[in-house]
């Protein structure tokens, strides 16, 4: 109360008007939160706080979690996507956008598109998941959707109980890009009508996952990003093993480096081809 208007900003004023009328907690998101603190407890031995959900979504440090994951986790966790129950009080659609019916599921559920549905090409996605993460020969955990929307507190660890910083990074951007896969491919197909083949697939997770580790390498170079450019060895400690023909991490984007099991001879894009 009180501020001179030549002195207030929009954004102090966005701020002040939450304060003085903070939003009640919606039930949906309340219970999100719940299931994903279980599934994490059962997973990492540890109850995390509400708080530490929403910042591991926000959080771009060592660049583990994209920006794209990171808007899908936030918006599911609020259930704020039009799809099942959705459209239970739309007469209109309700018959049509409610059920999935490619699978016979009367209520079409984002945990569904992860886990069950023959349309979003979730099988073969985690398929290729688990075969890439086999290659660390540790444990693949088991993968719902709230172990999706608690990502960002997953902790690889070794026979010892220590932690693994590189592996940990790896399982993360695996299960994200992943999952974010999935839910597109899902959406594809509802609004485009369009149908993904197996080949089709495990081209676009391979690609995906293969620019995530290109992003490594460009921000790993310290002549371009000086003191925020990513530690070598960090990024070094993520890709050894799953990456294929190489001893060290090169700085540069001109590279020749693929996943284990999809090398192929591809023109680069742009200039460099």
């Amino acid at each position: 109360m009180g501020a001179a208007v030549h002195a207030l900003t929009q954004a102090k004023a966005y701020e002040a008007i939450h304060t003085h009328k903070p939003r009640p907690p919606r039930r949906n998101t309340e219970r999100m939160l719940e299931k994903t603190k279980a599934v994490l407890e059962e997973l990492t031995g540890e109850i995390p706080t509400s708080a530490a959900i929403w910042l591991s979504l926000r959080r771009r440090k060592a660049a583990t979690i994209s920006q794209k994951f990171g808007a899908y986790a936030w918006r599911t966790l609020h259930e704020g996507y039009k799809l099942g129950k959705y459209w239970d009080n739309i007469d209109e659609l309700r018959d049509d956008r409610m059920p999935c019916r490619d699978c016979g599921v009367p209520v079409e559920s984002m945990a569904h598109i992860l886990q069950e549905c023959k349309v979003s090409g979730q099988e073969t996605i985690w398929e290729l998941a688990r075969a890439t993460w086999a290659v660390t020969g540790l444990e693949w955990p088991t993968v719902t959707l709230e172990t999706v929307l608690g990502v960002g507190l997953l902790k690889a660890k070794d026979a010892e109980g220590k932690v693994l910083k590189g592996r940990t990074r790896l399982l993360q951007i695996i299960i994200s890009e992943s999952a974010h896969l999935a839910w597109c491919i899902r959406c594809e197909y509802r609004i485009a009508s369009k149908s993904h083949s197996q080949e089709e697939i495990k081209s676009r997770w391979r690609a995906a996952v293969s620019r995530r580790l290109r992003i490594d390498w460009a921000l790993a170079r310290k002549q371009a990003y000086g003191k925020k450019a990513l530690n070598h060895r960090v990024v070094e400690s993520t890709w050894h093993t799953v990456a294929s023909n190489r001893e060290t991490i090169r700085s540069d984007l001109v590279a020749t480096e693929v996943l284990v099991g999809s090398a192929r001879s591809r023109r680069p894009r742009g200039r460099n081809r």
